[in-house]
């Protein structure tokens, strides 16, 4: 009995010994996934990575809207989250919208000054004094600053020194951004802003020289969208104009029904265009008809729209931001907030980004309108973003200028 039991721990032996072997590295790997898995989970939940770029904006945003057509649209992704990088502070309001060109930031301030900012670093490397408080747009063209202030002057400052080169006196103040077209018979470059004197001008770019002058029969409060070697705008007398540059008086018209407060944006042959009455409309820019209209609000659209393939997207003063199907006018989602909003969106990849009355800077999804991000600013915001090399620029009404850089990742222990 006593070898047979010897045999059986023999056996035992020779069977359990290989199984251990093999088995002990299994549960090592296991225990170490299980480990791993843990610790992941713990770690997702501290960080949710974006499945967007880190690379994000046009390369310049030289004018308004980021184009001549003013459609309001920035290459690459937004990421999912923003951190601000620096500010700037000015000694009134900025309601005017930056612009960006060459790593520098250049904005207005209704402190009646024009600053140009080092982008990365947020300091100052020259301020222009203008004779009244900036509500437009700086337009950047050949080293040159383009802007109009609220009492009607028109100034050309080298982009370079801060220095004034050349002014221009309207009768009304200007608010709205200027552009600039070639004109196609001298091949020189002409400047185009509108005034609350009604009229469309034409100017010089290098001479600030009046190359024309084109009524409307209301205030021009709004940019000048440029397309097709044709000024395009808006006037609070409810037409949206078409003045081509080289011959001013073949003006085409588009009834929209009441005044018409801020830019239209132009894609494919395709005006976007809202009213002070709530109207909404799409209109073909050869034939001057209207494709579709959006009629759900009754509150002014002093917001610009942004465009791209397949969306239109577009603030109003009824505290929603709209999309709406390009191609029909048929809304696809609303967003709410607690005040107005008179900043015009920008669409950078899947996502919108606005600010608000309410003193925000939000991040929507392009497809669901749902909220992805926000930062408060503390005061009401009409100025629009600038989106160029991964920075978002946009003013607040409390005189500061932000600049925003995607949030790093820095996972917690």
């Amino acid at each position: 009995m006593e070898q047979k039991g010897k045999g059986n721990i023999h056996l035992v032996r020779r069977v359990l010994v290989p199984l251990l072997i093999v088995a002990l590295p299994i549960a090592a790997a296991i225990a170490y996934l299980l480990y791993y898995e843990h610790a992941h989970r713990k770690e997702m939940l501290t960080y949710q990575p974006t499945s967007q770029s880190a690379s994000f904006g046009n390369e310049n945003w030289a004018v308004f809207r980021g184009n001549a057509a003013l459609t309001g649209r920035a290459a690459g992704n937004l990421p999912d989250k923003l951190t601000l990088a620096w500010q700037f502070q000015t000694a009134d309001a900025v309601r005017s919208a930056p612009i960006i060109v060459n790593n520098t930031v250049f904005a207005a301030s209704m402190d009646k000054h024009v600053y140009a900012i080092d982008l990365v670093k947020g300091i100052e490397s020259w301020r222009f004094q203008a004779d009244d408080g900036l509500e437009a747009a700086p337009l950047y063209h050949q080293e040159c600053i383009y802007i109009g202030s609220n009492s009607g002057v028109f100034f050309c400052i080298d982009a370079r020194t801060g220095q004034k080169k050349w002014s221009f006196k309207s009768d009304g103040k200007i608010t709205g951004s200027a552009n600039v077209a070639k004109h196609s018979e001298t091949n020189r470059s002409v400047v185009l802003f509108g005034s609350y004197d009604n009229n469309l001008y034409g100017l010089d770019a290098e001479t600030g020289t009046p190359v024309f002058k084109y009524p409307a029969e209301s205030y021009i409060n709004g940019s000048i969208a440029v397309i097709d070697n044709a000024a395009v705008f808006g006037s609070c007398d409810a037409n949206i104009y078409q003045v081509p540059i080289a011959d001013p008086n073949t003006v085409k018209t588009i009834d929209a029904g009441s005044y018409v407060a801020t830019n239209p944006a132009i894609d494919a042959g395709v005006i976007f265009a809202g009213s002070y009455e709530g109207t909404f409309l799409a209109a073909d820019m050869k034939t001057q008809k209207t494709l579709w209209q959006f009629n759900e609000s009754e509150d002014a659209f002093l917001s610009a729209p942004a465009v791209n393939e397949t969306v239109v997207v577009v603030g109003c003063r009824d505290q929603n931001v709209y999309c709406l199907n390009r191609s029909n006018g048929k809304k696809i989602w609303t967003f709410s907030a607690q005040n107005n909003f008179d900043s015009s969106p920008v669409i950078c990849g899947d996502k919108v980004t606005i600010g608000c009355d309410d003193g925000r800077l939000y991040l929507l999804d392009i497809h669901t309108g749902k909220e992805i991000f926000s930062y408060t600013l503390g005061a009401p915001v009409l100025s629009s973003p600038a989106i160029a090399k991964n920075h978002l620029i946009i003013g607040c009404d409390n005189g500061t200028i932000y600049a925003f850089i995607q949030a790093s990742y820095s996972p917690k222990n």
